[in-house]
């Protein structure tokens, strides 16, 4: 039986580059990363409170999870506390000031009332009176 490859290797050195240069071209090279189903609201609080309980028996890695799940579905309760989590870090999760903020604007824009740092921690008017002499 005749083959139909030339029997030559740079032909066919040739022909394989070709075969994968296509497959490399095609519109589903590289496989895009698909984003999770969003859960509905019933199930992000179930998350959350889920996160609540894990938190409680001191199992960060998964609790802070659980949160994030919920959070990325927008629960506002559940971005709160992942902001919460990244501005102080803890054994599971490293500290991270600026993705914080960011959950915290979302936490605010989803209604999340947030304490205002000013009403918590006054600070008093610099007058000339304050200052030492």
């Amino acid at each position: 039986m005749k083959s139909f490859l030339p029997r030559s290797s740079f032909f066919r050195q040739i022909l394989i580059a070709a075969a994968l240069a296509a497959v490399l071209a095609s519109p589903t090279w590289p496989v895009q990363a698909q984003t999770p189903p969003q859960m509905s609201a019933a199930s992000a609080m179930n998350r959350h409170a889920e996160g609540l309980a894990l938190t409680h028996r001191g199992d960060d890695r998964r609790a802070f999870a659980a949160f994030l799940e919920a959070a990325e579905s927008g629960y506002p309760p559940a971005q709160r506390r992942v902001a919460e989590i990244l501005d102080s870090g803890n054994k599971a999760v490293p500290r991270d000031y600026e993705e914080s903020i960011r959950w915290y604007e979302k936490a605010r824009a989803g209604g999340e009332q947030l304490p205002s740092p000013h009403k918590e921690y006054p600070v008093p008017p610099m007058t000339p009176s304050i200052l030492p002499r």
